[in-house]
């Protein structure tokens, strides 16, 4: 092949200089800032159900790890396990309740076993329309089962305007 018929078989090809497709490049940074924008709240989030709605506060102060009591209308629940009906409890006769307090003792034992720090900590996550008598009881049972360290969780709020 002669030096010509190249040069005329390249200038019949139109080459379209290289373009850059920046669709692409702009789903992923889309992406990575959602990501970032959602973890990077320095609130900590507890694991709610729907059926719970919690009261307000305005405090700054962080809860530090410990042991979840969810309570539902219709359920005690306790790092995810039921251990008793919230009717249950509100039938049962004296200050404690029986399930609430025997996954309690089994937690605090399996804390102190795997040598973790054992604080005696829980929070309670409780309906803002959850009956006193009921909060008592969970609060009671608590405390015999070596959790003093109570509290409760509330949505945090701007101090503003309360």
């Amino acid at each position: 092949m002669s030096l010509s018929s190249m040069r005329e078989r390249r200038s019949r090809k139109k080459t379209k200089p290289a373009a850059l497709n920046l669709v692409s490049l702009m789903d992923i940074f889309t992406i990575l800032v959602f990501f970032l924008m959602l973890n990077s709240s320095e609130v900590e989030m507890l694991e709610t159900s729907d059926s719970i709605r919690l009261p307000d506060s305005t405090s700054e102060k962080r809860p530090e790890d410990r042991i979840i009591i969810s309570v539902s209308a219709d359920d005690l629940i306790v790092q995810g396990r039921r251990v008793a009906s919230v009717k249950e409890a509100l039938r049962s006769s004296g200050p404690l309740i029986e399930g609430l307090k025997t996954e309690l003792e089994y937690q605090a034992d399996r804390r102190k076993r795997s040598g973790r720090d054992f604080a005696g900590a829980v929070t309670i996550l409780g309906d803002r329309n959850l009956p006193y008598e009921l909060l008592k009881r969970i609060m009671t049972t608590c405390q015999h089962a070596e959790f003093t360290k109570i509290a409760l969780a509330v949505n945090q709020v701007s101090g503003e305007g309360v």
